[in-house]
């Protein structure tokens, strides 16, 4: 039976007809109440984005690497240091998207 997890909305082969999640670390997440931080899902293959849409979207993710950036110029580490990680990365994909 395939079935859509509950935390983060990945399609999965439930073994019971009972099951919510499609993973421990996803039953865990809900069982917490801490929000999916996972890798993005990428969008369906029919979805369809205006040019605006595409260019808006990446003015976003540029906006918050920069915030994240900024972040992590007045936190203490390791928090400090996990942001600089995440900000390089958002800029890094979107450099090797030629973005």
């Amino acid at each position: 039976m395939i079935k859509n997890c509950e935390v983060c909305g990945r399609e999965f082969t439930a073994q019971r007809k009972t099951a919510k999640y499609c993973s421990n670390k996803c039953r865990l997440m809900a069982q917490r109440g801490v929000p999916y931080i996972g890798e993005l899902q990428p969008p369906a293959a029919t979805a369809i984005m205006t040019a605006e849409e595409v260019q808006s979207t990446i003015q976003q993710a540029h906006i918050a690497a920069s915030d994240l950036s900024r972040a992590s110029m007045m936190t203490h580490s390791p928090l400090c240091l996990k942001l600089r990680r995440v900000a390089k990365k958002l800029e890094d994909a979107l450099r090797g998207e030629g973005l």
